[in-house]
């Protein structure tokens, strides 16, 4: 329980951090960037914070019992993947509160600036029209993408863990690939 309050703490300014510098470098490239270029950052945005939503929720629900039977038989993803169901309130956090939510802010902020972007040089009503869509849209697909995702990690979450379980696996055996031909072992 001491872990989680101070995870509390912690996370509170890694948030902080984190959203002021997304919100910056989102916003300096947005302003100067071509309104096309503009859009698909916003998308990405948009994506991001759906997959992160999707592993957020996929590790709060899943149960850890197939992966304890599945490490016990050395099935190595599974081992590297009960970490994640043992700090599950943690990972869920980050991936859901933090980086999710920090997304869908910062889409909100930039889908506001494209839409400025079109209002200010809006000729027509169909141009001011299309400035109001493209919020409206943002907001939409936001949402709508992350109800989707959230379906998706809890019919799927099993399988969303393990397949995290083979990523940190990959880049845990590369790490300790490297540190052997280096000659460097952490201790």
């Amino acid at each position: 329980m001491k872990k989680i309050k101070y995870w509390a703490i912690k996370i509170f300014f890694i948030t902080l951090l984190l959203s002021a510098g997304i919100s910056v470098a989102a916003q300096a490239f947005l302003t100067d960037m071509p309104l096309i270029a503009a859009v698909f950052i916003l998308l990405a945005l948009i994506i991001v914070g759906i997959l992160f939503d999707i592993v957020g929720v996929a590790v709060a629900t899943c149960d850890e019992t197939p992966l304890i039977a599945m490490s016990s038989k050395k099935i190595k993803q599974a081992a590297y993947a009960l970490p994640l169901l043992k700090n599950r309130e943690i990972v869920s956090n980050f991936c859901n509160d933090v980086v999710g939510d920090i997304c869908g802010i910062v889409s909100g902020a930039a889908g506001a600036t494209i839409s400025i972007k079109i209002l200010l040089f809006a000729t027509s009503l169909s141009d001011t029209l299309i400035g109001i869509g493209i919020s409206s849209l943002t907001a939409a697909l936001t949402v709508g993408g992350k109800a989707w995702g959230k379906r998706i990690a809890m019919k799927n979450n099993k399988k969303i863990v393990i397949y995290l379980g083979s990523v940190i696996h990959f880049f845990k055996f590369k790490k300790e690939k490297d540190e052997k031909k280096s000659g460097y072992t952490a201790g």
